[in-house]
C-alpha cells in the first residue's frame, strides 16, 4: 500500500558553524557546503560547534537556491546551511536515495519564496511512498541500477555521437578558413563594443529586466534562459540603449572566464548586455555576418582566443585584443558561397544532434518512468 512520506520522514536542516575554516587542522572535520556536496571538493573545515554531524552515506537534500531538491550522499562531516539530512523509518539509505530523485524535478520547479528559492517540505511530505520489507527494498534498488546501468550505457552512446558531431564541426570550419589566405584585424570590418564599460555589475532588482551574460545562454538548445537571469533595474537598459543598438547579425562572445563561445544576439531589444561579454557587430559593407560568425565558431579564432586570453584567477581576453584578433577575409561574393556551403554541411550535423538529443531526453524520462514505478510497488511484484 501507499502511505504519505511525511509519515515517516526526518528532515534535520543543517547550521552554518560558529566556527569556521578555510585550512584543515588537526581536529576539523568538512564543512559539506553546496560545492562539497555536488563535486566532492572540501574548501572549509569546522569544529562542530553548533553544527549538525553527518557521516558517510547519510542523505542529503539541498534547500537553499536553485538546486533546491537535489539529493545526494554525505562524506563525514557537518551538514552545511544550504542543506538538510534527511532520513524516513523503515526505508534503507539507497531505496530514500532513489525515491528523493524521483521528486527532483517536482521539488525543484515548485520551490517557495520569492527571493532565493527553497525546498518546500510540505510538498515532499504529501508524495506518496510504497514501503515494502527490507529484503523487497533491496531488490527493488537492485533492479533500479540494472536499468539504470543499461539506459547509462545507451546515453554514453548517444554522448559520443554528439562528440564526434563537434569535431565534424571543427573540421569543416577548419578546412574552409584555412583556405583563405588573406587576412586582416577584426576592427576592420566589424564594431566591438563593451555593454558595461565601468565593469561592475549592477545590483539585483525585482521585477527588472534581465542581464545577460554567457552563462545565461544555452547552447545546446540554441536560446537564452531569460527566466533565470540576473534582472537589474530598466534605468541599466536605458543607459545601455544611449551607447548601442542590436541588430540582426550581431553576436557576442565570452571575455571573462569562458572566453569565446560567440551567441547571435537576439531581438528585441528588451534585455542589456553583462560586463562578461563583448558585442560584436559585423560591417555589413565589407563582412558578410554569418560569415564573421562561423569564423568566430573555427579553430582560427578559437586558437588566437586561447593563446590570448590572461589567465590569473580566472581567464580574460579584454576589448582592446578582441580589436586585433586577425580575421581571413575574401570579397563579399566568395563569403555568401563559403556560408552556403559550410550551413549545407552543417545542416546534416543539426538534423542527427536533434535526433540524439530527442533520444536522451527520452532516456531521461525513461529513468523518471523506472523510478515512478519502482516508489509505487510495480517494478518488481
Amino acid at each position: 500500500s501507499l502511505i504519505e512520506f511525511g509519515t515517516i520522514m526526518n528532515l534535520t536542516k543543517g547550521k552554518k558553524p560558529k566556527n569556521q575554516f578555510g585550512e584543515y587542522k588537526a581536529g576539523l572535520m568538512p564543512y559539506v557546503d553546496i560545492k562539497a556536496f555536488e563535486t566532492g571538493r572540501i574548501e572549509s573545515y569546522t569544529d562542530g560547534e553548533k553544527c549538525l554531524p553527518c557521516k558517510e552515506g547519510d542523505i542529503l537534500i539541498v534547500c537553499d537556491g536553485s538546486r533546491s531538491g537535489l539529493v545526494g550522499k554525505a562524506l563525514n562531516g557537518y551538514v552545511g546551511s544550504t542543506l538538510a539530512k534527511i532520513s524516513a523509518e523503515g526505508l534503507t539509505q539507497d531505496y530514500l536515495y532513489y525515491f528523493l530523485q524521483g521528486q527532483y524535478a517536482l521539488l525543484n520547479t515548485k520551490k517557495k519564496g520569492t527571493g532565493t528559492p527553497h525546498l518546500n517540505p510540505e510538498l515532499l511530505r504529501k508524495q506518496l511512498i510504497y514501503v515494502p520489507s527490507i529484503e523487497m527494498q533491496q531488490r527493488i534498488v537492485f533492479r533500479i541500477e540494472e536499468l539504470f546501468s543499461e539506459l547509462d550505457k545507451g546515453v554514453e552512446t548517444l554522448q559520443t555521437i554528439k562528440g564526434q558531431l563537434a569535431v565534424y564541426q571543427q573540421t569543416v570550419l577548419k578546412n574552409i578558413f584555412e583556405n583563405i589566405v588573406d587576412t586582416t584585424r577584426l576592427d576592420t570590418v566589424a564594431f566591438m563594443i563593451d555593454p558595461q564599460p565601468s565593469h561592475r555589475t549592477p545590483p539585483e532588482a525585482v521585477d527588472g529586466i534581465s542581464y545577460i551574460g554567457i552563462g545565461d545562454i544555452d547552447y545546446a538548445a540554441n536560446r537564452i534562459d531569460f527566466a533565470s537571469s540576473r534582472k537589474v533595474s530598466p534605468d541599466v537598459l536605458k543607459e545601455h540603449l544611449l551607447r548601442y543598438t542590436l541588430h540582426d547579425g550581431d553576436f557576442v562572445m565570452g571575455k571573462i572566464g569562458t572566453i569565446g563561445n560567440p551567441f547571435r544576439v537576439v531581438l528585441p531589444q528588451d534585455y542589456a548586455l553583462s560586463a562578461n561579454v563583448i558585442l560584436i557587430q559585423p560591417n555589413k559593407q565589407v563582412i558578410d555576418p554569418n560569415y564573421l560568425f562561423w569564423q568566430f565558431c573555427s579553430p582560427y579564432i578559437t586558437e588566437q582566443l586561447s593563446k590570448g586570453s590572461v589567465a590569473t584567477s580566472q581567464p580574460a581576453f579584454g576589448i582592446k585584443k578582441a580589436r586585433a584578433l586577425s580575421i581571413r577575409i575574401c570579397p563579399m561574393e566568395s563569403q555568401a558561397k563559403i556560408v552556403e556551403e559550410i550551413e549545407s554541411r552543417l545542416s546534416v550535423c543539426d538534423s542527427i544532434e536533434k535526433t540524439v538529443d530527442t533520444a536522451l531526453a527520452q532516456a531521461e524520462a525513461m529513468r523518471q518512468s523506472i523510478l515512478k514505478k519502482a516508489f509505487e510497488g510495480e517494478l518488481c511484484k
